[in-house]
C-alpha cells in the first residue's frame, strides 16, 4: 500500500524555497560582516512605522551637519559685521578729512 498523500513537485519546491533563502540570506550577511537579525528589524520596522538605531543616527548626524553649518553662518556674519564697522569708520575719517 503506498503513502495516503504524495509531495508534489511544487510542494518540494516550496518547502526548498523556505529553508534555502533564508540561509543564503543569513549567510551572506554573515560573509559581509553584517547582523542578518538586524538588517530584518530595521526593515520591519521601517515598514510598520517604528525608528531604527540606523534612522537615529543618521538624523543625529544631520543635526550636527546643521549645527556645525549655522555656526559657520553666524561667525561668517559675525566677520562682516565687523568689517563694516571698520569701513564706516574710515569713511568717516575721510569725509571729516582726517588721515
Amino acid at each position: 500500500m503506498g503513502p495516503k498523500y504524495k509531495v508534489t513537485g511544487c510542494a518540494r519546491f516550496f518547502v526548498f524555497l523556505v529553508l534555502f533563502v533564508p540561509a543564503v540570506f543569513f549567510g551572506a550577511a554573515y560573509f559581509r560582516g553584517e547582523n542578518g537579525v538586524k538588517i530584518i528589524k530595521d526593515f520591519y520596522h521601517s515598514i510598520v512605522g517604528g525608528r531604527s538605531v540606523a534612522k537615529e543616527a543618521e538624523e543625529a548626524k544631520d543635526q550636527a551637519k546643521e549645527e556645525a553649518k549655522t555656526e559657520a553662518k553666524d561667525k561668517e556674519i559675525d566677520r562682516l559685521k565687523r568689517e563694516i564697522e571698520e569701513k564706516d569708520k574710515e569713511i568717516e575719517k575721510l569725509k571729516s578729512g582726517e588721515k
